[in-house]
Formats: structure tokens, sequence, C-alpha cells
């Protein structure tokens, strides 16, 4: 049976710079599967040329070889150059080379211990969010949300682990190690929400915007989100000391978030974000200042490889 062609992208900064070796590992799984070719990410984002040309040349599978922010980067890029190609002819698969490999869990495959998702014939819809933001310079910005967002101690935590040196080697403790500094720097700050026909003032001390259940390595949430609902979930922990985000880290280690002092969760397909003060946000691990920002669903799902 011919194999069908397949574009992956490979970043080989992922898992701080051990991508390359770990996708040696994994590299004749995705062969025998796919008549590939390789574009490797890069700094001027000059592979995301070879995305549109394939997709001009009919490839429908692509595979992102990396951590979340792989998949975030190479789910964009397919919307941007898609056309009038349907989001739902689209095959989007994943290698995770990364860190926690949040769009893989819960973990099916596995080969020499890498995640993967390369299964086509048992592809799933699966909502993609769009994120438009307005950054510190006062211009508008857009972005694909694929897994989570997060902002207040969430997004610093994230912030924490990117430059974190354990992360290379050890990344469950690095994840330990950055969300408990985080903990340490939080200052709860006045945030304004919209969403559902309502607006309100809270005072914020994490915020998470969720397309899966999983936060960061074995930290989870216990509100019901699927890929496919067509709703984002939504987790706010509000006016929290250290104490008590200590007790909800706990929590969320062992699956538990929902009715702890301090936390709300809801369900809603569309949210707006902003504070007194710009503020950092994550979108599935990148993290950026911003002023403001506005979530919501694309009208039609990729398909998501098993």
């Amino acid at each position: 049976m011919r194999r069908p062609p397949a574009l992956v992208l490979l970043n080989p900064a992922a898992r701080h710079g051990r991508a390359r070796r770990l996708w040696d590992r994994v590299r004749r799984e995705v062969e025998e599967r796919f008549e590939s070719s390789v574009v490797e990410a890069d700094p001027g984002d000059i592979w995301k040329a070879d995305v549109r040309a394939s997709l001009r040349s009919g490839t429908r599978v692509f595979v992102a070889a990396g951590g979340d922010g792989t998949v975030h980067a190479l789910a964009g890029a397919i919307v941007e150059a898609r056309e009038d190609v349907p989001l739902g002819d689209i095959r989007l698969g994943a290698v995770g080379l990364g860190s926690s490999n949040d769009f893989h869990k819960p973990f099916g495959c596995l080969h020499s211990g890498i995640p993967f998702r390369l299964d086509v014939d048992r592809a799933m819809p699966r909502d993609l969010g769009r994120v438009r933001w307005v950054d510190v310079e006062g211009r508008d910005r857009e972005s694909v949300l694929v897994v989570s967002a997060s902002a207040g101690v969430v997004a610093e935590g994230n912030a924490l682990f990117t430059s974190c040196p354990l992360g290379r080697l050890l990344p469950s403790l690095a994840i330990a190690i950055a969300a408990l500094r985080a903990i340490a720097r939080n200052r709860s700050s006045r945030f304004f929400l919209r969403h559902d026909e309502s607006q309100e003032q809270i005072e914020l001390s994490s915020l998470s915007v969720l397309k899966t259940q999983w936060l960061s390595g074995s930290l989870r949430y216990d509100l019901p989100v699927a890929a496919d609902d067509g709703f984002f979930g939504v987790a706010l922990c509000e006016a929290m000391g250290r104490r008590r985000l200590l007790g909800t880290l706990a929590g969320l280690a062992r699956g538990h978030f929902t009715g702890h002092p301090g936390t709300r969760t809801f369900r809603t397909a569309a949210l707006e974000v902003g504070a007194d003060a710009p503020f950092l946000l994550e979108i599935d691990g990148e993290v950026g200042l911003v002023r403001r920002a506005a979530f919501e669903l694309f009208p039609e799902r990729l398909l998501a490889c098993a």
C-alpha cells in the first residue's frame, strides 16, 4: 500500500536542544507510515514556505516533531497557508520530543519512551482556538490555540521553566521548581473578564483556558473539557496567597482542582481578558507580554491523528 505524503516539522530546539537526538529514535516509525519530507524550524520561519508549498501540491498530513510549541507553530502555519483547503481535510500528527507533550496526553502510542500520534485512519476532529491579543506596543496580534493558554501563576511558571537548565534532563523536577518559584513571586492583580454575555472584575492569581485537562507534567485539572466539544474549559484561582496556591498545586498533582477554596471553573465558547497593567500570556507554551486577549473557536475542526 502506498504511503501518504507527509511534511514533518522538526524543532531541534525542543527539550532544551535534545530533540534531534530523540528524533533519531523514532524517525523509522514515521518513515514506515509516510512518504515524509522533513523541514527544520528556524528563527526566521522560512519553513512556513514549505507548509504552503506542500498544501498546494496536495499534501494533507503534517507532523509536528517537537513539543507543544511545535504543534502550535505548525497548526498556525497550516491555518495561514491553507487558502481554500478545509481544515477537516488536514491530518495533524505529532511526535512528542518536548518536555511535557500535553498534546499527546494521556499517552497512547510510545516508541523508545517517546509519545506519538501518527494514525491517520483513526484521526478525530479537534477544536482549534483563535487568540487575538494586543501587545505592549499596541499592535494587534493573532495566534492559534491547540492545547491551552494561561495568565497569572501558570504563565509565570511556564516562563520560568523555559529558562530552567534542569529542563534538559529532568523536566518533571524543572516543572515543579518553576511552579514553586512562580508561587513565591505571585501577586494577585485585578483582571477584567467577559464571557457568556457577562462581565466581571476579579483579583486573579491564575487563569487557564483549556482544550485538555492536562496542565504540565503530571499536573492536571478535573473539569470536563474535550478536544471536540465546542467549548473552552476555564479554570480560575482568585485572590490566593502562597499557602493556598501551594495547596492548589498539590491538588493538581493528584488531578483535583474543582471545589478547592478560591477556585472556579466554567465552560465558554468565547472569552475576553484584560488587566490594569500588561500581563504575561502563555499560549501552548509560548509566553509574551500583552495588554488584553480574546479567545474564540474556529468554526471548522481539523483532524488530529490518534
